[in-house]
């Protein structure tokens, strides 16, 4: 959960990283401390040292407020499709930016805006809450999230029409939620993202309250041992979906909620490939290239 760096700028270092990630996971958004411990990263080759990558952090505004932002893209000149990646820590959590490179190096543009901004590294964690639950607003995020589409279509290299968005925990309940909300979004996919949030993070909605809005492709990443997420939400999701006419694929792992982030300890790496290869394929497909 924390911090980057810029195109053209320095380079990108492993402990800069860490220092930060490791001071955020502190607070874990949804109780899900366990999934948020650091460990020592797997010795894994990381999109972020492909030189056929150009990658760091970016800026812009949403509404008022400046937001940063960790954006990768193909060096090779070109118009790329985007894939807004929200995270449910910061993006600062070391395979965050690493993701945005994987999607560069699958000819896409990944961008993950800060939607943390709000809670700042000098917060207590009951602080981090309070902001969660009070200023970090559905509306607010979205706006952070529209903003990130917004620049990104304003740059030479991006194929504006063509915007999926994926997400993370609560970033996945977020990525959801989005996609039912905005009309700039062809494709989602969440990984273990609730689809009902615990009562206090006050939510007017979550994703099962409007399942009926979505009306884009959705391929849905859970994990077996998640209480989190409970077996019937998923049914709900997939029955109301497909019943409705709605896209809809959910697969479930044998692993832990966090499966995908390769510095937690509930790293599985078969069920990372596995959904990273889906999802590769999932984009390419209602995205084009």
């Amino acid at each position: 959960m924390s911090d980057f760096h810029a195109i053209g700028g320095s380079r990108w270092t492993r402990r800069n990283v860490l220092s930060r990630s490791v001071a955020a996971a502190a607070f874990c958004q949804l109780s899900c401390e366990g999934s948020a411990q650091q460990v020592e990263s797997p010795r894994i080759v990381k999109a972020l040292d492909d030189a056929n990558v150009v990658h760091g952090k970016v800026t812009f505004k949403s509404g008022q407020d400046e937001v940063d932002a960790y954006q990768s893209r193909p060096r090779k000149e070109g118009l790329y499709p985007v894939v807004i990646v929200v995270t449910g820590s910061s993006i600062g959590d070391e395979y965050i930016p690493n993701l945005t490179a994987m999607f560069a190096q699958h000819g896409m543009v990944g961008i993950a805006p800060n939607i943390f901004s709000l809670q700042k590294d000098s917060m207590t964690p009951e602080e981090k809450k309070k902001v969660l639950v009070e200023q970090m607003t559905d509306e607010h995020i979205f706006g952070d999230l529209q903003a990130s589409i917004d620049y990104a279509n304003k740059q030479g290299y991006v194929k504006a029409d063509r915007v999926g968005i994926s997400g993370f925990c609560f970033g996945g309940r977020c990525a959801l939620m989005f996609a039912a909300k905005s009309k700039s979004i062809r494709a989602v996919v969440p990984f273990y993202g609730n689809l009902r949030t615990p009562p206090w993070v006050k939510r007017k909605e979550d994703p099962l309250d409007v399942l009926e809005q979505i009306k884009v492709p959705v391929q849905g990443h859970y994990a077996d041992n998640d209480a989190e997420i409970p077996a019937e939400h998923l049914k709900q999701l997939q029955d109301k979906l497909k019943n409705q006419g709605t896209s809809i694929e959910v697969f479930t792992y044998q692993a832990q909620h966090g499966f995908f982030a390769y510095n937690r300890r509930t790293y599985n790496v078969d069920a990372a490939q596995t959904s990273w290869q889906r999802t590769v394929e999932f984009f390419k497909k209602n995205l084009g290239s």
